[in-house]
């Protein structure tokens, strides 16, 4: 809150200073400070996920040969939380998001958020998606512009890739 109340500045009129101001304005979805919020608020999230894991109220995913387990991914405006497909584990991550809001004030806007199992039927991502009250997905997909889930060894597959560098090359 610093960083968005305390801020002031003053302008150089013919090198003389004119009297102090506060800044009036909000932070805007595309201002450079946004990300740095948002890095902010992802940290807490984050500590909060891997907290619920040592008290083994949300489980992640463990990758195979004694590799890590994998609970988030955050990108720069996006979130990925992974875990054990299990009722009681998504309605304690649908509990930690509320927690998040309640504590940062940052809402999870469900309506745009997607659950995708593996392995799993359609029907069982339905039913869990309605138990959170997101929106069911299924693989494959697209995520952050890359397929997710197609077989990568088709050409086919990279269409999407290739075209977007090709839109971003012409230019």
């Amino acid at each position: 809150m610093g960083v968005l109340t305390l801020a002031k500045s003053l302008v150089l009129i013919n090198g003389s200073p004119t009297y102090e101001f506060h800044f009036q304005r909000e932070v805007r979805q595309g201002d450079p400070l946004s990300l740095f919020l948002f890095i902010m608020g992802m940290e807490a999230l984050s500590s909060m996920l891997k907290k619920a894991e040592e008290v083994e109220l949300f489980k992640g995913f463990k990758c195979p040969k004694n590799g890590p387990t994998l609970s988030h991914l955050f990108f720069p405006d996006d979130a990925l939380i992974i875990g054990k497909w299990d009722v009681v584990n998504a309605l304690n991550m649908a509990r930690i998001l509320r927690c998040f809001y309640v504590i940062s004030g940052l809402k999870i806007n469900y309506a745009k958020s997607n659950l995708m199992g593996v392995g799993v039927s359609k029907e069982e991502i339905e039913h869990m998606a309605s138990c959170i009250g997101c929106r069911p997905a299924a693989l494959p997909c697209m995520y952050l512009r890359l397929p997710i889930g197609s077989n990568i060894n088709r050409m086919a597959s990279w269409d999407p890739v290739i075209q977007a560098f090709d839109k971003r090359l012409s230019l």
